[in-house]
């Protein structure tokens, strides 16, 4: 064997150690949330808070990939059990943000003395030069994985004036649709005989998009000048003007029950969910129209719109009961051809809504002019 061959032999090798090592390390981390009785993510929510700190429950659902909900009642689970506590912003009252309950690192370091014991003995093998070559080592290799990895999560340059993306369905059960900013003109689609997990194009902005356990997230670039509310000051107004040429079409699985979230409002969203088994919806921060096309529930599925919105429209199908809780007031709203006017907190349903075990339940939390519930 020449010397090259051998230099490429023992390169491989390392490599192979390395993804070794990397995959041994999540088995790890995934061990030590088993034995203190957490999730693997209630583990990665204290990594996360050892690393950067204090931080909001919006910001802790974007980098766990969780939907807020879920980001909360984790949060109210390691309140409870001692590991986190909530304080509020310093900077600004009105917030709360999530930082690590005194003490916690201690005990999670007990969890960790074994394994820190016995690395320690590894280390103490090795002589001062070749623990400082072993020191820049892992630092280079730790910024190389940092780097590739920023690059896998950024659209490609080739993306930049319209981007493609698709991804696997893979052991994926269930799948959440998440939009961590607010967005420009949106239509969305299940397809029954899509075989990934969900495809996606982009006319304009192209947004980064992340892929984790099931997770597709969206994130736009936030635009200060603009206001993704449906109302400007006491004037509604289309702002979907804006954004007419820049258009996101996004296709989902109907392989897999989906949840959709959009965090930040859109300009404009066009939702034909009907060959999807859908299992929530939720959206805040507004929009200026909004047109749903949803299909037959299984189970109580709820719908839950919060902020201002120009015109909102809910089609479903004939014979699907359905509730509507109003708490932030319609102008005008039409309820299978029933209009009525002016409304403030209320709610309506239709008939047998409140016994049938199939249903949706709508709720409305911000102000909205114009509203449609009808069926198709």
């Amino acid at each position: 064997m020449s010397s090259s061959d051998a230099r490429d032999d023992l390169v491989a090798g390392v490599l192979r150690s390395i993804r070794k090592e990397s995959s041994q390390a999540a088995l790890f981390s995934q061990a030590v949330a088993e034995h203190l009785g957490l999730a693997g993510t209630d583990v990665e929510c204290l990594e996360v808070l050892g690393d950067e700190g204090r931080l909001t429950v919006g910001r802790l659902a974007e980098v766990t990939g969780l939907t807020t909900g879920s980001a909360t009642r984790m949060v109210d689970r390691l309140e409870q059990a001692g590991w986190v506590r909530r304080v509020p912003d310093p900077a600004d009252r009105r917030r709360v943000l999530v930082e690590p309950a005194p003490g916690i690192y201690v005990k999670l370091g007990a969890v960790h003395a074994s394994i820190s014991e016995a690395q320690r003995g590894v280390i103490e093998r090795y002589d001062d030069a070749q623990l400082r070559l072993l020191a820049d080592f892992l630092d280079r290799s730790g910024e190389v994985a940092r780097t590739e990895t920023i690059k896998m999560r950024a659209p490609s340059e080739e993306a930049g004036a319209g981007g493609n993306y698709a991804a696997p369905v893979g052991g994926v059960t269930t799948g959440r649709l998440v939009f961590i900013s607010g967005a420009p003109n949106i239509v969305l689609r299940g397809d029954a005989t899509l075989i990934d997990l969900y495809k996606a194009r982009f006319d304009g902005p192209v947004p980064r998009m992340r892929v984790r356990g099931g997770v597709v997230t969206v994130g736009y670039p936030r635009l200060s000048w603009f206001d993704w509310r449906a109302q400007w000051g006491d004037q509604n107004v289309d702002i979907s003007a804006h954004w007419r040429k820049d258009r996101g079409e996004i296709a989902l699985s109907a392989a897999v029950p989906w949840s959709i979230e959009l965090r930040g409002g859109a300009s404009r969203l066009s939702a034909d969910l009907r060959a999807l088994r859908l299992e929530s919806f939720e959206m805040r921060g507004g929009a200026s129209k909004v047109e749903l096309l949803l299909p037959r529930p299984i189970g109580v599925v709820p719908i839950r719109v919060t902020g201002g919105m120009s015109q909102l429209t809910i089609e479903r199908p004939v014979g699907v009961a359905a509730g509507l809780e109003v708490r932030g007031g319609v102008s005008e709203v039409t309820v299978d051809g029933e209009l009525h006017r002016s409304l403030g907190k209320t709610s309506l349903e239709t008939p047998g809504a409140s016994s049938s075990p199939d249903r949706y339940e709508i709720e409305l939390l911000g102000g909205v002019s114009k509203m449609s519930i009808s069926t198709y």
